[in-house]
């Protein structure tokens, strides 16, 4: 199918906009570098139906979502009907090869329909390309969405179908399409699709997983199940309510796929990722302590440190009401602070101040008069960071207790940033949860708990490192589990920092302690350490081949890699694979842990 003229001066229009509008400096590690190029995929998926699975083979950005390094795809679905839909194109960085892959699938010029399930700027400069070659597109969206269109493209009259909730589209050909908005504080604007002739629901941000491979649809789900998990609790843990809210929506039609926008066509797992979902926002909601998270966004910056700060929090054992002041009423912001048991709030700085929402919600906290409740402030800026100035000074003066100094990040956050806002999340859970415990006399330990406790193992470091962030913690639940090949097994609490580099592919290493020094070690990785701490400052310390820190004090090493993990109560289980390793002090002893109950380290 040949491709038009008009596409170069689509494509490069596209990228000169998008240059103009986001000339924010982008952050880049050499460890994140592709190991494939960028490509897109077509796949038949149903009748008259199929995905356009743009790939990123590696983590192409910071966003804490994208921290198990697993790459992903931003699929594309084409709907042929006698009238023609394509949902969510790409965002820029694949205009240039997804307009010739979707030109050789369907001409361009003929589509009728472009559907968004939510809005992203960085997918502006393919719409408009899309606009150059199909000026007679309509916009199929949600209200929301429509006005975020109106915004990007002020100087044209663009076609906008808005759907409420009760507008069907007829594309021919039996694909009547039905649409139901399914609003959330991250994407007040997101829309989910359902096709009548083929049963598949479009569900956007739903059900996802950032993943790539060859394999467009989950046979293999059981594979990449914990990245679903690991998905769901940094995109929709905050807004758990929200998730029962859509479920309840979908429950009302009968579907035989799940077209996500991210990773696999969901069709294998589908009725096991449903009850997943339904149970993961049920815990996620029972959680006795709740934190409310308000912000606004003006760049989407401190959305994403948001983003990481709430998968701290839900880490943390504590419930997450996270809440977009920009579209939030005041009842809403006022009921959730008085029901929280403390609270945080992020925002940009705009020309040198707060946006009226966060004023609004300000106001509304100092009216409560309730100061007993801890505090925490954040947020990205360009130049100066008044706003969190003005937020904080104002809470310090009515006298509310900090859980944390102020976080200030400028510009677009990086690995390293994030990994703080993650860790800054999990202490303020463990600090709230400890404040709620009430002081019991101690008592002694049933004859079965000190039974446990005697079950006995090597003190040993447990060191991992991504990116820039290394990190290490005190690993005495540790044992061998395989001869061939050679393996270990460990158990690391949930609200551990390491806990979140230690997924399927993640390389560690275990430095087992020799006896005389291990006590200084214990004493040391025990303490709880402030977010960002360099863990290893007092320690002599190198390298191991697969860049994790070895201490060289330690009797011997171990370079390992993680094969598998399963949820255990309050804990991971880890199985990894043992690479590489060394004995550094062969006429040493092993140093053991010896305890006196089963209920503690």
């Amino acid at each position: 199918m040949p491709i038009p003229d008009s596409f170069s001066h689509a494509v490069t229009s596209a990228k000169n906009w998008f240059s103009q509008v986001f000339s924010a400096p982008q952050t880049s590690s050499n460890s994140m570098i592709n190991s494939k190029p960028r490509d897109v995929q077509v796949v038949p998926i149903a009748t008259n139906t199929k995905v356009l699975r743009s790939r990123s083979w590696s983590r192409l950005r910071f966003e804490i979502e994208y921290a198990l390094c697993r790459g992903t795809t931003s699929n594309s679905y084409l709907i042929a009907g006698e009238k023609i839909a394509i949902t969510d194109p790409p965002p820029e960085t694949f205009t240039e090869i997804y307009l010739p892959t979707l030109q050789q699938t369907i001409p361009i010029s003929q589509l009728d329909y472009v559907i968004l399930g939510h809005f992203n700027p960085n997918r502006v400069p393919t719409l408009k390309a899309l606009l150059g070659i199909a000026p007679q597109i309509t916009f199929v969206c949600s209200l929301p969405c429509a006005n975020n269109l109106k915004a990007a493209f002020p100087n044209q009259d663009i076609r906008i179908f808005t759907m409420r909730g009760k507008e069907t589209l007829d594309l021919g050909k039996g694909h009547i399409l039905k649409f139901f908005p399914t609003p959330s504080p991250r994407w007040p604007e997101a829309l989910c699709t359902y096709d009548e002739k083929t049963q598949i629901l479009y569900t956007d941000k739903l059900f996802g997983a950032h993943i790539c491979g060859d394999e467009a649809f989950d046979e293999n789900w059981e594979t990449f199940k914990e990245d679903q998990r690991y998905y769901f609790n940094c995109l929709m843990a905050s807004h758990a309510t929200h998730v029962e809210t859509a479920l309840e929506k979908i429950s009302d039609f009968h579907v035989r796929m799940y077209a996500v926008g991210h990773g696999p066509v969901v069709r294998h797992s589908l009725l096991d990722l449903t009850k997943s979902y339904a149970e993961w926002s049920h815990a996620q909601k029972s959680r006795e302590i709740s934190v409310a998270l308000l912000y606004a966004s003006a760049y989407g910056n401190t959305a994403t440190l948001a983003q990481a700060i709430s998968l701290g929090l839900t880490k943390g054992g504590v419930a997450v009401k996270s809440i977009n002041c920009e579209f939030a009423p005041p009842e809403e912001i006022r009921e959730t602070l008085e029901n929280c048991d403390g609270f945080i709030i992020g925002t940009p700085t705009i020309g040198g101040h707060a946006p009226t929402p966060i004023h609004t919600a300000l106001g509304i906290v100092l009216a409560s008069g309730n100061n007993s409740k801890p505090v925490g402030v954040f947020g990205s800026y360009g130049w100066s960071g008044e706003a969190l100035d003005l937020v904080e000074g104002k809470l310090r003066d009515a006298g509310y207790r900090f859980g944390f100094e102020t976080l200030k990040v400028k510009f677009k956050p990086d690995g390293v940033a994030l990994k703080y806002c993650e860790e800054v999340g999990t202490d303020f859970a463990q600090a709230l949860k400890k404040a709620r415990k009430v002081r019991v006399p101690q008592q002694a330990a049933t004859p079965m708990e000190q039974a446990v406790g005697r079950i006995i193992g090597s003190v040993c470091v447990i060191t991992a490192k991504q990116g820039d962030f290394s990190t290490g913690m005190m690993g005495g639940w540790v044992s061998q589990a395989t001869f061939n090949p050679p393996g270990i097994t460990m158990a690391i609490a949930k609200d551990r920092a390491i806990e979140s580099l230690l997924y399927p592919g993640g390389k560690f290493a275990l430095n087992v302690l020799p006896e005389g020094i291990h006590t200084e070690y214990m004493k040391h990785f025990r303490k709880n350490f402030a977010p960002g701490e360099n863990r290893f400052a007092n320690f002599s310390t190198a390298e191991a081949d697969n860049g994790c820190i070895i201490l060289t004090d330690a009797l011997a090493y171990l370079e390992c890699t993680v094969h598998e993990r399963m949820e255990c109560g309050d804990h991971w289980v880890i199985y990894a694979i043992v690479e590489n390793g060394k004995l550094l002090q062969p006429d040493a002893i092993t140093a053991i842990n010896y305890r006196k109950t089963g209920t503690h380290y």
